[in-house]
């Protein structure tokens, strides 16, 4: 089986209560996480993440089945579950013009024609929106079969409450931008409105750079002024960082905060790559 790129456990997982456990799901187009909650005690028990940029989409498929399959930690029987999908072809509609008989022509003109697809939605909580999104036909079989009673959602929709229930203030402007091996996810809030979340891929930090400024200009945003809170695959030391806060001096890195309690075992990485994650799985 593919081996995790980062796998963080606590001490004695051994002799944890699954049972009192929520397991939280997440895949994309190149990756696939979870996370497991001791709901009871509000401790983390384990964080795995696998990455597969370099196989092709059947590959991928054939990977992520062997993980669901071979894992022994997915085999545990969990208090609840939830399947968390990341996959870009998704639209925040308003309330005023959702009509979910149109979801699949809309997602259709939006991204195109994907013959083997399931188009889903859910209204997100907290906020006046429904989210029509697109996950490809296999991977949702692939874990369906898995995890029949698990809660299917999108990623964007967990950002939206997350964002409500953890990082909503005064603030008059602000940015979240969660890193991953090449691309990120990009919110942004005036006033606790939102007025972007979007995906854009980047081969370097030209490109990064490039995404964050014109997100700026276009919404009239002073990019020396706004805060920024970044979070996910990102190192402090690292060319990248430097050159974002050299345009974006009030940057921040996402803090974990005092909902899920971390013992010394997840210390061993930045709390930052994995935070944005852990909030998520905390307000399903």
């Amino acid at each position: 089986m593919m081996q995790p790129a980062y796998y963080l456990a606590a001490e004695n997982i051994e002799i944890a209560d699954f049972s009192q456990c929520r397991l939280f799901m997440f895949v994309d187009d190149v990756s696939l996480c979870y996370v497991v909650l001791n709901i009871a005690a509000g401790n983390l028990v384990c964080i795995k993440y696998f990455h597969f940029s370099e196989a092709n989409h059947k590959e991928r498929m054939e990977i992520m089945r062997e993980i669901l399959t071979v894992d022994e930690l997915l085999a545990k029987q969990m208090g609840e579950a939830f399947m968390v999908y990341g996959f870009p072809e998704s639209t925040l509609v308003p309330d005023n013009y959702f009509d979910e008989s149109l979801n699949k022509e809309f997602t259709s003109v939006m991204y195109g024609s994907l013959e083997k697809a399931m188009v889903l939605n859910e209204k997100v909580p907290w906020w006046d929106i429904y989210n029509v999104y697109r996950v490809p036909a296999g991977i949702q079989k692939i874990f369906y079969d898995k995890f029949r009673s698990a809660k299917p959602m999108h990623q964007y929709s967990l950002l939206l409450k997350s964002h409500k229930k953890f990082n909503a203030t005064e603030l008059r402007e602000s940015i979240y931008v969660i890193f991953f091996e090449k691309k990120i996810i990009v919110s942004i809030y005036k006033k606790n409105q939102l007025q972007l979340m979007r995906q854009f891929e980047y081969a370097g930090e030209a490109d990064v750079l490039y995404h964050l400024l014109n997100c700026c200009e276009l919404l009239n945003m002073n990019r020396e002024e706004v805060n920024m809170q970044v979070s996910g695959f990102i190192d402090e030391q690292s060319g990248l960082y430097n050159e974002v806060i050299k345009y974006f001096p009030n940057t921040f890195f996402e803090e974990n905060g005092e909902t899920i309690q971390l013992t010394a075992e997840f210390e061993k990485l930045p709390q930052h790559y994995f935070s944005a994650l852990l909030k998520l799985a905390s307000c399903v």
